[in-house]
């Protein structure tokens, strides 16, 4: 091997290792934040009044609105400004507590048959939401600290159904998220 050769190898050699050097001495960093709500005290939740259909004729379909007067309503207390999941379980069947074991009158929820709306108890211009899905919402500032819910719905009794009573339990679950 000759010298220029030689020299040619070691520079080659050189710049390989100051490429790998200079490769592994590179990195990324990355930051975020961490951060914590703290609330005040518990939800309070109030039922307001109960859904009610008032008296309906054997097939033919009744429905609430959620801004109705009848609409299910309930008044909900808790830490100002903060943010809560509000949820429903929700029947399926009414079921007549005066009539014989199985007579059931079919009830459902369209996608908007909810609403919620912050420190003010009125359902028109609330947030309209599918009681069956769910959705987050805030209660109101610190001077009150009230979140609103309203629930409509619809029972279709059929032509053959037994006179009576029917009814059936709304369950309505709010957390703090």
């Amino acid at each position: 091997m000759n010298m220029r050769t030689g020299l040619r190898a070691w520079a080659s050699a050189v710049a390989l290792i100051l490429t790998w050097q200079s490769g592994a001495a590179q990195g990324a960093t990355a930051s975020m934040s961490a951060a914590a709500v703290v609330v005040t005290g518990p939800i309070s939740v109030t039922p307001l009044r109960d859904l009610t259909f008032g008296t309906v004729l054997r097939g033919m379909t009744a429905a609430i609105a959620p801004t109705a007067a009848n609409a299910g309503a309930w008044s909900v207390t808790g830490s100002p400004d903060a943010a809560v999941r509000i949820s429903f379980t929700l029947p399926t069947l009414l079921i007549n507590i005066q009539a014989a074991p199985g007579s059931t009158m079919p009830i459902a929820f369209g996608n908007t048959a909810a609403r919620w709306r912050r420190a003010n108890n009125d359902p028109n211009g609330a947030a309209a939401f599918n009681p069956a899905v769910g959705v987050n919402g805030q209660l109101g500032p610190p001077a009150n600290p009230t979140l609103y819910v309203w629930l409509g719905g619809q029972v279709d009794p059929a032509g053959n159904a037994k006179p009576g009573i029917y009814t059936g339990l709304v369950v309505v679950t709010l957390v703090y998220l």
